[in-house]
């Protein structure tokens, strides 16, 4: 059995110094003119100097029901890595583990629920929780909670990916974990914000108390369990990307806030910025008569950073009514 990592980015190379060492572990880059910068990649992130990291392009090993594929693409790409594991893969399928966060904005799918409808035969398990990946590639440990149906599969992704860095809460619950990691994100742009336009310390609470309200009142619409909206999942990672400025969402939220525009944003970020593409997917669920103001604020920053919009956010804040 081997660990195989879908995608070279940031996150990815950081995986592959995290996961348990012990197992033997692939990197698949989309092209061969991707390898070499991804082993340059590696010899930044802890623990990935270790042996047994084989880098490679993509289907060019076979693979067994025995192994386990981590997609650590952005959620845009999912799908399209789906249909190629369709494609190139005859069932039974390997053990797929969704670390992607982030919606399919259309369908308001989530990456697992991408991938099942895709390869419907293959067994998913999704992972998620507050992991910066700056700050475990510098060698700082970190904890995810794993989520499959099938306790089974649960207990042997978890064994094949635990390590002395990294440790693993279990659920049997996918969807929501993912839900709640989606969401976070778009608070996450703007914690940004607050920080760029100096509304201190105090407006961060706010933020951080009004976002998981909203978070709650999504997850009890779509039936998540109040256990995850607490947990690690979704208050656990809400706290660590509104407080962490090596956050992308957060980043993305101080260069709007500072003028610069959406589209230049993005490229000084460097990386795809999820929570941008959940902020106007959620805030359309305010047509459903839920109280998502905050969603909707931030949505309308990033869609038009112009002042208005600021004051907007700033006037939500402000005006949230504390007693719900």
């Amino acid at each position: 059995m081997s660990l195989v990592i879908i995608g070279t980015g940031n996150w990815g190379s950081t995986l592959a110094g995290l996961l348990n060492p012990e197992q033997p572990l692939r990197m698949w880059c989309e092209r061969k003119e991707f390898i070499r910068p991804t082993v340059e990649s590696l010899k930044r992130a802890a623990g990935a100097e270790r042996p047994g990291i084989v880098v490679e392009e993509m289907f060019s090993s076979p693979l067994t029901a025995e192994d386990i594929i981590l997609v650590v693409v952005p959620s845009a790409q999912v799908g399209p890595v789906a249909q190629k594991i369709r494609e190139k893969i005859k069932p039974p399928y390997p053990i797929i583990v969704s670390a992607s966060k982030g919606l399919e904005r259309a369908t308001f799918r989530t990456c697992s629920q991408v991938i099942a409808s895709i390869v419907p035969e293959a067994t998913i398990a999704v992972m998620s929780g507050p992991n910066i990946a700056k700050e475990i590639a510098a060698g700082r440990p970190a904890k995810a909670v794993l989520g499959c149906e099938d306790v089974h599969v649960l207990l042997k992704v978890a064994k094949a990916m635990r390590s002395e860095r990294f440790h693993l809460d279990m659920t049997r619950d996918t969807v929501d974990v993912e839900l709640c990691a989606a969401m976070k994100g778009v608070f996450a742009i703007g914690a940004g914000v607050i920080d760029a336009r100096k509304w201190g310390c105090n407006f961060m609470g706010l933020m951080l108390t009004f976002g998981l309200r909203e978070i709650a009142e999504v997850g009890k619409f779509l039936g998540i369990s109040s256990a995850h909206v607490f947990g690690i999942a979704g208050l656990g990672d809400l706290v660590a990307t509104c407080l962490s400025p090596d956050s992308r969402n957060y980043r993305l939220g101080q260069l709007l806030a500072g003028g610069t525009p959406l589209k230049e944003a993005l490229s000084q970020v460097g990386m795809v910025v999820e929570g941008a593409m959940t902020a106007s997917a959620v805030s359309e669920m305010a047509a459903l008569r839920l109280r998502v103001p905050l969603f909707s604020a931030i949505s309308a920053i990033v869609e038009d950073p112009c002042e208005a919009a600021f004051r907007r956010l700033e006037q939500v804040l402000m005006e949230y009514p504390s007693n719900g």
